[in-house]
């Protein structure tokens, strides 16, 4: 087989080459090829006008026509169950008030449970406050029983202040 070179822009080249390594053929083959195609379905290229027209087989053009009237059916369907799915605009519309009154409800609780949270603060300093007078009045109270022992003077229940 005798071969030539033909300028071809090098995009349309990188193309070609890409088509030819899917197919699995030379690029030879495939230019081989499409002239071919172009004699035998007898246009011109360079008609800029008249596009090609390749005759389909009528079984060909009835399966055609099935596979549209099939896609249509399909398409009419998929869109009826959709608009059963969707719901309606009045769900919407109460979902969003419900929503905006869950979040309302939410802030609330949170100011609350930081109210708490400060409450809850302030309580245990105050009893840390009260831990620490009783351990004074304790040692003050041990004290004074050991002056009581030592001058037998003054008589204390100790019973009250034991923790």
């Amino acid at each position: 087989m005798q071969t030539s070179t033909l300028r071809v822009p090098k995009n349309i080249l990188e193309e070609i080459k890409i088509y030819c390594r899917k197919a699995g053929k030379p690029v030879g083959e495939w230019a081989e090829t499409a002239w071919k195609f172009i004699e035998k379905n007898d246009f011109d290229i360079y008609d800029k006008e008249t596009t090609p027209f390749l005759p389909v087989p009528p079984d060909i053009e009835k399966e055609r026509n099935q596979v549209e009237a099939l896609c249509m059916l399909m398409s009419e369907f998929i869109t009826a169950q959709k608009q059963i799915q969707l719901p309606a605009p009045e769900l919407i519309a109460k979902a969003a008030e419900e929503k905006v009154r869950a979040e309302m409800k939410a802030e609330e609780q949170a100011k609350e449970l930081q109210v708490l949270q400060e409450e809850n603060n302030r309580l245990r300093n105050e009893i840390k406050v009260l831990q620490e007078y009783k351990e004074k009045a304790y040692r003050e109270l041990c004290r004074v029983r050991d002056e009581q022992k030592t001058f037998g003077k003054i008589k204390v229940n100790t019973e009250l202040w034991k923790g």
